[in-house]
């Protein structure tokens, strides 16, 4: 009976320890009870931008169920002035929010304030299976470049962005523009694969084609974004941010030279005053049918699905033409990864606030909930994880959001596109690009590089300069910029950049 006794109590003494212990399950259904978990009375708030959508309350009601957290209304903010209203909140000392939306080139910025919590701890009250299973799933640009800086982790993505090459299928798919182009340029009449397609192709609609209130293609090049449409053509080019040694900027600067202008090559085909073109222009021009292919982002054709826009039905996407080495015949394509959105948590928090924080970002982040969220039109939210280019993620695109119901801010609850057979090209374009993804500057001063650039690309497009001019005097401040900031700091920066794209094999 003595033994009967002993054995009893040291295995209660064990199941005792195993649930102190026990780890947090991450894949469990939406709003089921998560007995690993309990956050009741703990209530978080968020900050998004205006664009970003309301999904975290959404699915509040599905997370009290799982934790017992409550989630309040999200604040919203314009895009520019998230940045700077999160940062200033933080140095007050008295964070506002408890989850917060940054873009990825900040992250370096807020890490060395010591305001934001490194997340690597966070990830071990998680089952490691499951933790694993959820790394591996993140696009590899997305993991190595955005979540990471300085060797741990401080961000969670909730959407993905990449550039593709977007376009009207009617124009491309008409059998008299086919022989018309055919017989002009002695090849098909299809998406590019160079960028010396692309200008043929401007020039061939603008030319034979279009009426006069209508343009081949245009460009976002406002700064600070114009940057990362000059390096969709940059990138393929070879053209790297800085020489491996981050002694000088834009290198090679031949290359440099090169992709501005074939970049400039296509201003007669754009339309009047596209230097002075950003987000609304370029969504405008696109959903008005006034443009007949552009590079931009993911959701510009599931914008075109929405409404009645003039390019309802009329929309594809495809890789993104790449540079055609002379000597050996090679295309490279590399498409540029900007802006996303990620969420961080300020440090000066209750530990178990940034524990039900960092719960809520990371579950609303896995495929459990985002598969919903990307395929929803009421957010701005795009794949990030491999799972959301399934045929299971696909199908989602043709069906309501199962997660939400409707309110005054979300009205509508409507499938995104009407087959699966559209979803699934669409996502195929997104993920044949994501491939040849080309990271954004995530280290410190990326704000000062990508406006530098952008301005010394915007003044070539409109003639004001020349290619060499603007590559030349952006390559200069750019050193200037990293001498301000401290040249040994920004070299160790640069070589952790280098070796994450040696990790995914982005370069040697």
């Amino acid at each position: 009976m003595r033994k009967y006794l002993f054995v009893l109590v040291a295995l209660l003494v064990v199941a005792t320890f195993s649930l102190g212990e026990a780890k947090i399950k991450l894949f469990l259904p939406p709003g089921e009870k998560n007995p690993d978990v309990d956050f009741s009375g703990i209530t978080l708030r968020a900050i998004h931008d205006s664009g970003a959508g309301r999904i975290l309350e959404w699915y509040a009601p599905l997370l009290e169920k799982e934790c017992g957290v409550k989630i309040e209304r999200t604040e919203m903010v314009d895009l520019p002035r998230l940045r700077e209203k999160v940062m200033g909140d933080l140095l007050a000392g008295k964070p506002s929010w408890q989850i917060i939306e940054i873009n990825p080139r900040f992250i370096a910025d807020f890490a060395l304030t010591g305001l934001i919590e490194p997340l690597d701890s966070y990830f071990e009250m998680f089952d490691p299976e499951d933790v694993k299973k959820y790394l591996d799933d993140i696009i590899p640009t997305y993991r190595e470049f955005y979540m990471k800086w300085g060797g741990h982790y401080w961000a969670i993505p909730f959407d993905g962005d990449i550039h593709l090459f977007n376009y009207r299928k009617s124009f491309f798919e008409n059998p008299k523009y086919q022989e018309m182009f055919k017989a002009q340029f002695g090849k098909e009449l299809q998406p590019p694969e160079t960028w010396d397609d692309f200008v043929d192709l401007a020039k061939f609609f603008k030319e034979n084609v279009l009426p006069p209130d209508m343009y081949s293609t245009m460009w976002w090049l406002l700064p600070p974004d114009g940057s990362a449409f000059y390096f969709d053509i940059a990138a393929s080019y070879g053209v790297r941010y800085f020489s491996d040694d981050m002694e000088h900027a834009l290198w090679p600067r031949d290359k440099a030279v090169a992709a501005l202008k074939k970049m400039v090559e296509t201003v007669p085909y754009c339309p009047p005053g596209v230097s002075n073109f950003g987000f609304t222009e370029t969504v405008d021009y696109w959903l008005a049918g006034k443009v007949v292919f552009q590079i931009w982002f993911i959701d510009i054709n599931e914008w075109g699905q929405m409404g009645q826009p003039e390019v309802k039905g009329d929309v594809a996407n495809a890789l993104i033409p790449g540079y055609r080495d002379p000597e050996t015949g090679v295309v490279t394509h590399r498409a540029m990864a900007p802006y996303n959105r990620f969420w961080i948590i300020p440090k000066n928090l209750p530990e178990k606030v940034k524990q039900a924080a960092f719960y809520v970002m990371l579950r609303v982040s896995s495929p459990v909930y985002s598969i919903y969220s990307v395929a929803d039109t009421y957010c701005g939210m795009d794949p990030y994880l491999y799972s959301h280019f399934t045929d299971e993620a696909a199908a989602q695109y043709t069906k309501p959001n199962p997660l939400r119901g409707v309110a005054p801010d979300w009205p509508e609850n409507i499938p995104t596109f009407s087959t699966f057979e559209e979803a699934r090209k669409h996502l195929d374009g997104g993920l044949a690009n994501l491939a040849v993804a080309f990271p954004e500057i995530n280290w410190p001063g990326a704000t000062e590089y990508t406006e530098s650039l952008s301005r010394w690309v915007q003044r070539a497009m409109s003639g004001e300069v020349t290619p060499e001019e603007a590559i030349e005097k952006a390559a200069e401040e750019w050193e200037a910029i990293r001498d301000k900031l401290g040249k040994e700091k920004q070299k160790e920066y640069y070589k952790e950049f280098l070796e994450a794209g040696r990790r995914v094999g982005f370069w040697d």
